[in-house]
């Protein structure tokens, strides 16, 4: 069967690619190889990166904060913390923590494991930069219903992806993530299916969640899963920050609301019982939600940047 156009495009990207990054070529050599002008394999190189074609990766200790991630681990109790460089940017930020993300969930991934997905920006760049692998049995599990993000971000598109990449199997939560009343929640959680996914998701092995913040900035909100009220109703009530859609307080504790009452997700209960729960979170704007949920004990692994690791510690007076 014939390629479509933008098949060959992406195989052009990556023969490109492999001349460059793996033999050495000039961009000319490659250029004059394959026919291109200089500008167009430098195009194509660029479109590699974008694509996550090409994935660059520099992982060595001097990039880390060892004493940081020392001190993260004392005073929270953690299994362990990993602080990336910050980034002039949000997103170069977000890419940091996807991409040493992406290499702890690798080395600490086991066979049988049972993937637990949550959703956010940071997550979608773990799963972005995870390498294909194949270990035996692996299941990947969402634990939060759909969100309508424009197309920008789901939590099936994660769970999928992580799922394509570990070459496991996934289950799928085929609800919304927050739903007009209580008693259409009731209804879906009655469905057989739902429930056992949602079982399937407590009895994970890993939990990858991100950590969202509270601010006008709020995921939540600005890719219309809440409305501005709604949030500002959470925030009257003590909240700073959310996992998988459920708010809490700063120390932790689950806001009660009736937002609360209309999100289907697994409950910040049965996150706890998860033996090792992942956190990628980074940014300024979101310590205080990251120190609300290290107090709350729903967080093993921290993976998060350097500016935002010290006003953590900073704001607990560590």
């Amino acid at each position: 069967m014939a390629l479509s156009a933008h098949e060959q495009e992406r195989a052009l990207m990556a023969r490109v690619a492999w001349l460059y990054y793996h033999q050495g070529l000039t961009q000319q050599d490659i250029g004059d190889r394959l026919g291109l002008s200089r500008v167009k394999v430098v195009r194509l190189l660029a479109r590699a990166r974008e694509e996550g074609i090409v994935q660059i990766r520099v992982d060595h200790p001097s990039l880390r904060f060892v004493e940081l991630e020392e001190k993260l681990r004392q005073v929270f109790g953690l299994k362990e913390a990993i602080v990336v460089p910050s980034g002039e940017s949000e997103e170069q930020t977000r890419e940091a923590i996807g991409q040493f993300g992406a290499m702890f969930l690798e080395r600490s991934l086991a066979p049988g494991d049972v993937i637990g997905t949550a959703w956010g920006v940071t997550l979608r760049e773990v799963a972005r930069h995870l390498r294909p692998l194949s270990i035996p049995g692996i299941t990947v599990v969402q634990l939060m219903g759909g969100l309508n993000a424009g197309g920008l971000i789901n939590p099936l598109d994660i769970a999928r992806a992580v799922a394509d990449k570990l070459q496991g199997t996934v289950q799928m939560l085929y609800t919304p993530a927050f739903v007009d009343s209580a008693s259409i929640r009731a209804a879906l959680l009655s469905d057989h299916r739902v429930a056992q996914t949602l079982r399937a998701g407590a009895s994970a092995t890993k939990a990858l969640v991100g950590i969202g913040d509270v601010s006008g900035e709020s995921s939540l909100v600005r890719w219309g899963a809440l409305s501005t009220g709604e949030l500002d109703e959470a925030v009257r009530r003590g909240a700073v920050g959310d996992i998988l859609g459920r708010h809490f307080d700063a120390y932790g504790r689950p806001i009660e609301s009736p937002l609360a009452e209309r999100v289907i997700a697994l409950s910040l209960e049965s996150l706890r019982t998860i033996p090792q729960v992942i956190a990628f979170a980074g940014g300024r704007r979101k310590a205080d939600a990251i120190l609300g949920a290290l107090r709350g004990r729903y967080v093993h692994v921290l993976i998060t940047d350097e500016a935002t690791a010290r006003l953590v510690l900073e704001r607990q007076g560590a």
